[in-house]
């Protein structure tokens, strides 16, 4: 009896080790994917933007060639005409298009898939104090130049 037991928890185990030892690797695309995950507020004029990426070879971060990598567009709520307009004052983020660079991830994750989070500080976050409602449009590039898909954050509020 207590032969048959200890046989059916090894099997048990046995059975248990391959189903885990044949889970798959994540099935990512080659050009990075990104999604809103969160956006928040430190102060007054600080905030961090925080987004989720999927990348199947893993090569990005440090911008190729010295160039940003991480490119973010403004808007804000115009009360006048009741919408988001394109914000384009180039003392703000020099333009229309503020272009970031996030680091590399460690030499381990290259020519492997990758997911994770990206946590920029936007500081400041808005070019007024009087802009309580925006949104950012973004974008990242890997080193090999894939664009990732167009995301826009939901309506965000400041204090």
């Amino acid at each position: 009896m207590k032969n048959q037991i200890l046989k059916r928890f090894s099997l048990l185990g046995l059975l248990s080790a391959i189903i885990f030892s044949c889970a798959k690797k994540p099935n990512y695309s080659k050009v990075p994917q990104i999604s809103f995950k969160e956006f928040r507020v430190l102060s007054q004029d600080s905030a961090f933007l925080i987004i989720n990426f999927s990348d199947e070879d893993g090569d990005i971060g440090g911008g190729p060639n010295g160039e940003g990598n991480f490119f973010i567009t403004y808007y804000f709520w115009d009360k006048d005409s009741s919408k988001y307009d394109l914000f384009r004052d180039t003392t703000f983020f020099q333009d229309t298009l503020d272009v970031r660079t996030f680091p590399s991830p460690s030499d381990a994750y290259k020519n492997k898939p990758i997911s994770g989070e990206i946590a920029l500080l936007m500081s400041p976050f808005r070019p007024d104090n009087d802009i309580k409602k925006f949104k950012y449009s973004c974008f990242i590039k890997d080193n090999g130049g894939n664009k990732s898909n167009i995301i826009q954050t939901p309506e965000l509020n400041a204090p």
